[in-house]
This record gives C-alpha cells, sequence and structure tokens, in this order.
C-alpha cells in the first residue's frame, strides 16, 4: 500500500507514516448485506495533503473491488467529510 502511496510528493518514509495513522484512525465500518458491501467511513486526517493522498489510495482500492477476507463482500473507502481543503 505504501507504493501506491508513492510518488512525487510522498517519499516511501512519507508513505509508511500515512499508512501508520490511517491505521490509528477512527473509522465507521458499515455492512450493507443486501448489496454485498463493507462500507468504510474513515474520518479525516490532520492535514490535508494527508487527506489528498489517502483519497487517491481510497480511489485504487475502491477500483480493485476488494473483498473483505472469508467474505463475499466488497469493501468501498470513503473519508467521513470530503470538506477538508
Amino acid at each position: 500500500m505504501a507504493g501506491q502511496l508513492n510518488g512525487p510528493s510522498v517519499d516511501m518514509a512519507a508513505a509508511r507514516r500515512l499508512l501508520q495513522d490511517l491505521y490509528v484512525t477512527e473509522a465507521d465500518i458499515l455492512p450493507r448485506s443486501q448489496d454485498n458491501l463493507l462500507h468504510v467511513r474513515v474520518h479525516n486526517a490532520s492535514r490535508p495533503a494527508a487527506n489528498e493522498s489517502l483519497t487517491k489510495l481510497f480511489d485504487e482500492l475502491n477500483a480493485a473491488e476488494v473483498c473483505y477476507p472469508g467474505t463475499d463482500m466488497r469493501m468501498t473507502f470513503e473519508f467521513v467529510s470530503k470538506n477538508y481543503g
């Protein structure tokens, strides 16, 4: 996942820090059994730049249609509020 964040404005060390912060960030996990979805709404990071980088990661994960392990539920990711700029 750090490789997905790595780019011109984010080096590998910064990408790892972003992921470490993401893993301890509060999130709402909303299962929608009827749609076979597991919707993950992540609370905003403390910096708008972090939100922008993570939004790109979320877009890639959503496009990959990742399923929650052991289920057929496709995971979708977004920020609780997209008004972070």
